[in-house]
């Protein structure tokens, strides 16, 4: 697969060096990564979207819109960013916990987001 980092860091304006740092990995790994010779996880393309300011679907080539949407940069990515780094001090059976309790969640009222209209309905009923 071929990213948009190398676009992403121009509309940026930083050096290979300066997202490398900004992001964690060493200035060689990274220039594997604008160059194509390696893939990055997917929480690095995460991180390069907000540290460039650009959506994670321009850096995967499914949008030329290079902007990020309101809701990649709402605060519950950062929540995000926290729990995907909480998941990768685990092993695979605290993995496994931690996707089953995530299920479990999905399908209790008092943990899914609701929609306007049912949110209303609600309110008025």
């Amino acid at each position: 697969m071929i990213f948009h980092i190398k676009e992403a860091r121009e509309h940026a304006g930083m050096s290979q060096k300066d997202l490398a740092e900004k992001i964690g990995v060493a200035p060689t790994t990274f220039h594997g990564y604008e160059s194509g010779k390696h893939d990055p996880k997917s929480e690095l393309l995460v991180q390069i979207a907000r540290v460039c300011g650009v959506s994670v679907d321009f850096l995967l080539g499914l949008t030329n819109e290079i902007s990020p949407t309101s809701a990649e940069t709402d605060a519950g990515d950062q929540r995000l960013d926290g729990i995907i780094e909480n998941y990768h001090q685990l092993n695979e059976a605290g993995k496994d916990t931690l996707a089953g309790q995530s299920e479990i969640m999905i399908h209790m009222p008092q943990y899914k987001k609701c929609d306007s209209v049912s949110e209303k309905e609600t309110e008025v009923g």
